[in-house]
């Protein structure tokens, strides 16, 4: 098998969390808190007031969540061998070790799954498969807000809400005829591959386009709850608490800056009428007040972002990473991405895909942006080979000869084999 189809992604919210970026969120702040534990537990709960549901090891207990592994492991079997997975296990090792961190024991139950999706997203199932996409690796800034989101889905996990909310929707009307479909569709897993053009969205919107909604979300509760877990899982492993803030407050000003780009008004999706979940800004505050009530009651503990794990782990893949944020075409969010990285000081790399962005958006006065970006890539040791390729043909095209020869020769000398390796010398020649 070749590939899975994204849309079986999109179906599998059936059977496990998929990161709702736009807009799950905490039920409660720190200043309102509630002792009890379940769907409504509030942020300042105590720390027993949401313990594990499941051990090291846990298997399903019941017909409901033996039917529900069995669906997810058919999925992940599909899964293990599709072209949409990273091939890199640098990456994929430095993951476990954060998992480990995080989840101890429970880690070694957990199976890790890359991505290669620009969408910032991440899963978790009940039979403790997780994906994270490419896209989630390219914007985290440090290892604590890549904690925070895998610590928000462990809490999905660690909490059953999968099944929980399996056993919810069971009740809706119709809904049996769904999963009897949707079975006979996972089955043949191996003859859609062959070219069968319907998953399984297309057989549940033919059925109930309502029904779908509520499938592929969680409640307010549960969010409120994975969120809760998350961020004790954080704080216990030592990470700085207000990440988890900050991941959000990245999003929404990517949105925003996105929709001003292409000349629209930023909307949050949370809030639609559809929505089950509150708006991001306000989940990105209550984990705020959250991270706020965590140093007051460990005023002595030493938190840390980890800045330096994380770029060390990222930076052999931080090239394609961004390489397939800027082929989506999103030029107001792609800037935001690189103006966000470079907080945290530039580079040739961040340099030359800043250049690449003016390039493919084709503005006027961007092809003198594009320019001014890939002259000052290669003033930086870390220079990709294509920032010289770059910086030379611009130096060309504004009657800089001598200077932009240098620089496609520079070019050669890093990649003598590259593709267009030939035509280059040939330039050069004339």
């Amino acid at each position: 098998m070749g590939s899975i189809s994204r849309r079986g992604f999109l179906a599998a919210g059936l059977c496990g969390c998929t990161l709702c970026w736009g807009g799950a969120a905490l039920g409660k702040t720190a200043s309102t808190v509630s002792p009890r534990s379940g769907p409504d537990a509030g942020l300042g709960a105590g720390p027993d007031a949401l313990p594990p549901l499941i051990g090291p090891g846990y298997q399903p207990v019941d017909a409901d969540e033996r039917g529900l592994w069995q669906l997810c492991e058919r999925l992940e079997e599909e899964l293990s061998t599709s072209s949409l997975l990273m091939q890199m296990p640098g990456l994929r090792q430095y993951t476990q070790e954060v998992v480990e961190r995080l989840l101890g024991a429970q880690s070694k139950d957990l199976r890790i799954y890359l991505l290669h999706d620009p969408a910032f997203n991440a899963a978790m199932f009940p039979n403790g498969m997780m994906l994270l996409n490419s896209g989630f690796f390219a914007r985290v800034r440090n290892e604590a807000q890549f904690a925070a989101v895998v610590g928000h889905e462990a809490g999905h996990y660690a909490r059953k809400h999968s099944v929980s909310g399996w056993r919810d929707r069971k009740s809706k009307t119709g809904f049996m005829a769904f999963v009897s479909a949707g079975t006979a569709v996972v089955a043949g897993a191996s003859a859609a591959a062959g070219g069968n053009p319907y998953g399984w969205v297309d057989l549940a919107n033919s059925i109930n386009s309502m029904l779908v909604l509520s499938i592929f979300s969680f409640s307010r509760g549960h969010e409120s709850e994975a969120d809760l877990y998350g961020l004790r899982l954080l704080a216990d492993a030592g990470y700085t608490p207000e990440a988890a803030a900050q991941v959000w407050r990245q999003m929404i000003d990517e949105r925003k800056a996105s929709a001003a780009e292409r000349g629209k008004r930023y909307r949050d999706p949370a809030r639609s009428s559809f929505s089950t979940h509150p708006p991001s800004d306000d989940r990105m505050k209550a984990l705020g007040a959250a991270a706020e009530a965590v140093r007051a009651i460990a005023k002595e503990a030493g938190f840390s972002d980890e800045q330096d794990r994380w770029q060390a782990a990222v930076a052999p893949y931080q090239a394609m990473l961004l390489e397939e944020q800027v082929k989506v075409n999103d030029p107001g969010a792609s800037l935001y991405l690189i103006q966000s990285l470079a907080q945290d000081g530039w580079s040739g790399l961040l340099r030359y895909f800043e250049g690449e962005i003016y390039r493919l958006r084709d503005l006027p006065g961007d092809a003198d942006l594009a320019a001014t970006a890939y002259g000052a890539a290669v003033q930086f040791e870390d220079a990709p080979p294509e920032a010289w390729r770059a910086h030379g043909y611009a130096r060309l095209k504004a009657g800089q000869g001598e200077d932009g020869r240098r620089a496609l020769a520079r070019y050669l000398s890093l990649r003598p084999d590259a593709k267009d390796a030939g035509m280059i010398r040939f330039s050069l020649a004339q």
